[in-house]
């Protein structure tokens, strides 16, 4: 798992059936009742052997990594992470909520989901982040 920065004895998961409008891709977050996490997916295979695309749409089942020690996330391009910085995600975070990214910056109806372990330029895509695992909480957090 290319955005896995740690060892899977520090990562919590649980499995679930897609409910929502898709089609959701492995590698985003998304949230699952009133967890924000990472979509981790089991490599599939069409009958004539080829991979299947990374991705689920209703009735399919997924993982979702919703606690980890440092995991990659796609950021909102521009935005200049430093470590210790916390990192929301939401309806403002690069468009829809549902496989968005994460800002450094709280704007109204984003969740707090982690905390910056590894600074991230702006030019970068991605930042590596600690996924806090509680529920998501949408407000400015102290």
């Amino acid at each position: 798992m290319q955005f896995l920065r740690t060892t899977m004895d520090q990562v919590s998961s649980f499995k679930f059936t897609m409910l929502a409008d898709g089609p959701w891709t492995e590698g985003s977050l998304y949230m699952v009742q009133e967890t924000v996490g990472v979509l981790v997916l089991d490599i599939q295979y069409t009958a004539a052997g080829a991979k299947k695309a990374k991705t689920i749409v209703v009735d399919e089942e997924g993982v979702l990594f919703y606690n980890a020690k440092k995991i990659m996330v796609d950021k909102v391009d521009g935005t200049v992470f430093l470590p210790g910085d916390k990192v929301y995600w939401g309806s403002s975070a690069g468009g829809a909520p549902q496989g968005g990214k994460v800002n450094p910056n709280y704007q109204s109806g984003e969740y707090w989901i982690g905390v910056c372990v590894f600074a991230a330029g702006a030019d970068d895509d991605q930042v590596m982040i600690d996924l806090k695992g509680d529920k998501a909480t949408a407000f400015e957090p102290i």
